[in-house]
């Protein structure tokens, strides 16, 4: 199974929330995970968020930084979609940040993995398998 990880999931983990087991369990029982090469943008930019506003330990915010980023296996590139996510933001009126990750999801052939809950239904309807919470 290929993983795509989105920003979301990878700080779920990171900072041990809710789901951190069954996310860990997910991406431990992959083949592959991968990620768009946005994802390293995101991250810095939620844990500078948490630095700077919430006060959480520059160090602690590091360590979080490196450690989601150890979560990928694979970055893919971004540059020769913009075109097509464009089109698929405005299609769908939602976010190309998101729509990064679907579209390089649907032509990987991965499940997206995301706390996100508009990204997991837009998914859905564009036909992208989406990890779901056990029972």
């Amino acid at each position: 199974m290929i993983i795509m990880l989105d920003a979301s999931a990878a700080l779920e983990i990171a900072l041990n929330n809710e789901k951190c087991d069954l996310y860990k369990k997910y991406i431990q029982e992959s083949d592959l995970v991968i990620a768009p090469n946005i994802f390293p943008s995101e991250i810095t930019n939620v844990f500078w968020k948490y630095a700077s506003f919430s006060k959480m330990p520059i160090e602690i915010c590091e360590k979080g930084i490196i450690y989601c980023l150890d979560l990928v296996d694979d970055y893919l590139e971004t540059k020769n979609l913009c075109i097509e996510v464009f089109s698929e933001s405005i299609k769908n009126n939602h976010s190309v940040y998101d729509l990064y990750y679907l579209i390089l999801a649907r032509r990987n052939g991965a499940s997206v993995l995301s706390r996100d809950k508009k990204m997991k239904a837009l998914a859905k309807e564009l036909k992208i398998k989406v990890l779901e919470q056990e029972s």
